[in-house]
């Protein structure tokens, strides 16, 4: 599936008009909710999602809530039923049990019928609304998504994803990727590209703004105002790195037509306490979606691929003398470690599609 984020061009009454179907969708969110929970507390007994979207045609007479879209309304209940599978799922590894939405944060709506038409796209009861232009969505849409941000209204668009052709299979339009934190990847070639460190350049300015925030009275006008500015600059830090993204992965993409990527379990990855924050704000998850759908993208498994020689492919673990450094012990290759693992990443994929 590929997703398109654009900018929506809104008058005030079509925001005010959102805005009171995001809150509706919110207080539908935690009304269902509540009936779960008093339905288990008082009888033992579970309600599926299905049982509550026929609840939502007894609250259909009042106005506020009778004007948001029928599927909109009922992907509040999907999205109440996600929460609890995933507490299910992950009760025994911490997961909490799904919360009220807060007005704060609840901040999108989704619908189910959607198309597209040069500039503008067509929503149920809203009409065709203004999109700024941009590159050209490709594919079927099937959902569109209304997400209210720090700078105004977007629309996520979801389509059917294209196959990809592959016309040329020259060895040269061929490579594999090792990513990193040092440098943010680094592919078979010896290309390197360096970690920009995107939060890093921010941190202080957050901590100042973060401190200047816990120094007001909570919810006061004041408070909202420093909240607003402090969510902002997380917005900007989080547009900042997709561009980075963006235009990394479309110079790669244009490079090559199959590129060879470690399948990181970037989650698991994530837990560790010393790089957490550094891993996190690479956005490896982010930038390995965007070449998918940008490029012919195949998965390795790295499994090794740091401690393996890509000459005599010998494994030794301690052939990787530093993190940039490797010496195999057996042919005496020298080379950087990580331009090394990419060569065996590619040698890996290459013996996959055979």
């Amino acid at each position: 599936m590929l997703t398109y984020k654009r900018k929506l061009i809104l008058t005030k009454a079509q925001e005010m008009r959102i805005s009171s179907w995001i809150g509706a969708c919110r207080v539908v969110y935690n009304m269902g909710l509540e009936i779960r929970i008093a339905a288990w507390k008082n009888l033992q007994k579970g309600i599926s999602k299905f049982d509550l979207m026929k609840q939502l045609t007894e609250i259909k007479d009042i106005e506020w809530i009778k004007d948001v879209p029928a599927q909109s309304l009922q992907n509040t209940m999907e999205r109440l039923d996600f929460s609890y599978n995933n507490f299910f799922r992950n009760c025994y590894s911490g997961g909490g049990f799904p919360k009220f939405a807060n007005k704060r944060k609840y901040k999108s709506i989704l619908f189910k019928e959607v198309s597209v038409k040069e500039n503008k796209v067509k929503l149920p009861k809203l009409g065709e609304l203004k999109i700024f232009k941009d590159a050209k969505i490709e594919g079927i849409p099937k959902t569109a998504t209304i997400i209210k941000e720090p700078t105004g209204y977007f629309v996520c668009i979801v389509c059917d994803e294209i196959s990809k052709t592959i016309q040329n299979q020259d060895e040269s339009q061929v490579c594999g990727i090792d990513m990193g934190v040092a440098y943010f990847c680094v592919d078979s070639n010896g290309n390197l590209i360096e970690n920009p460190k995107h939060f890093k350049k921010y941190e202080d300015k957050l901590r100042i703004e973060n401190r200047i925030l816990a120094r007001k009275r909570r919810l006061s006008n004041r408070w909202k105002k420093q909240a607003k500015k402090l969510g902002q600059l997380h917005y900007k830090i989080g547009n900042v790195r997709k561009d980075f993204l963006h235009k990394e992965s479309t110079i790669l993409a244009k490079k090559y037509h199959t590129i060879y990527l470690e399948d990181l379990k970037i989650n698991n990855m994530a837990r560790n306490k010393n790089l957490s924050k550094h891993i996190l704000d690479c956005g490896w998850g982010t930038f390995r979606a965007m070449l998918e759908y940008k490029t012919n993208v195949v998965r390795v498994n790295p499994k090794f691929t740091s401690q393996i020689c890509n000459v005599c492919n010998t494994k030794d673990a301690t052939s990787r003398i530093s993190q940039s450094e490797f010496k195999c012990k057996h042919c005496g290759h020298i080379s950087n470690a990580d331009v090394n693992a990419a060569k065996n990443i590619k040698s890996k994929g290459i013996a996959l599609n055979r």
